[in-house]
């Protein structure tokens, strides 16, 4: 494997790995008000953006892989 593909093969796991651990658990958590006062951001719920926001990096980090590493040469 080259070496450009190494070091962006390191990159996209540790971003893929930082947004399983950061949609569904403690991040969650953190930018979810209270069961009694949900927190809302533009009138959506927040727990929704957040949820959008690491469903797309997760989903760039498989597109970025798809079309560099994975690649058939």
């Amino acid at each position: 494997m080259p070496r450009k593909n190494r070091r962006l093969t390191i990159i996209l796991s540790a971003v893929f790995t930082l947004a399983l651990i950061l949609g569904p658990g403690p991040g969650a958590m953190l930018i979810d008000g209270s069961a009694d006062a949900p927190a809302f951001l533009f009138g959506v719920p927040t727990l929704y953006l957040w949820t959008l926001l690491w469903f797309s990096v997760l989903s760039g980090c498989i597109l970025v892989a798809a079309m560099t590493i994975w690649k058939k040469s």
